[in-house]
């Protein structure tokens, strides 16, 4: 078994190799440019949580979002997501995911878990088009679904700028 301090040395090991191994674009800065567009529905978003969720039903309790009622800075989101249910080594979460309903491409962010993992949670910065509900799902290793999702509401579009 991996003590928790040779994991964080290893995790820093790897990010570290990471950074190290990322190529620094030669040449001048330019603007990126967007021609993203808000989506009229949630039929992409709602596709994407039915292949997730599967055969199984979704538990409404269980799964906690944290995000503010008001986004201003919308490229830049505060979101923070976790299991509310105890970890041990016969429950653990296998994997989470993060959806922006609106957004041209609604999957925001997709997480995996080990039962080492001790508990998950995971803090992200979205960026969003528009006022829409941000809707997250976490899979147990027991093949429950728990759903959960909130609205926030942003001051201008963040994917267009």
């Amino acid at each position: 078994m991996i003590s928790c301090a040779e994991l964080n040395r290893r995790q820093v090991m790897v990010m570290g190799a990471a950074l190290v191994a990322a190529p620094m674009v030669a040449g001048p800065a330019r603007a990126q440019t967007s021609t993203a567009a808000a989506r009229s529905d949630s039929a992409e978003s709602d596709r994407i949580a039915a292949e997730f969720i599967g055969e199984a039903g979704t538990l409404s309790e269980g799964l906690a979002l944290d995000l503010p009622a008001l986004g201003d800075n919308p490229s830049a989101v505060p979101v923070r997501v976790y299991v509310t249910e105890a970890m041990s080594d016969d429950s653990w979460c296998e994997e989470l995911i993060v959806l922006a309903e609106l957004n041209p491409m609604p999957l925001a962010c997709r997480f995996r878990f080990s039962q080492a993992s001790g508990a998950a949670d995971v803090a992200v910065r979205l960026r969003l088009i528009e006022t829409m509900h941000v809707r997250a799902l976490a899979r147990m290793n027991d093949g429950r679904v728990f759903d959960t999702r909130g609205q926030i509401t942003v001051a201008a579009g963040g994917c267009g700028l």
